[in-house]
């Protein structure tokens, strides 16, 4: 399969509850955004990911 990039970003978001929340948003069209919802361990792994690049 061919790798594709996609418009995405990784935001802080607030629930309804007012707890506040990070999730990827995937721009699929002018109109429609995907989100994903990442657990504890995937958001470590970005803030690892993020840590390392920045050295």
């Amino acid at each position: 399969m061919e790798a594709t990039k996609l418009d995405a970003t990784l935001e802080t978001r607030k629930s309804k509850e007012g707890n506040d929340y990070q999730v990827i948003v995937i721009k699929l069209t002018s109109n429609y955004e995907k989100l994903v919802f990442l657990d504890r361990a995937e958001l470590e792994l970005l803030s690892i990911s993020n840590s390392n690049s920045r050295k």
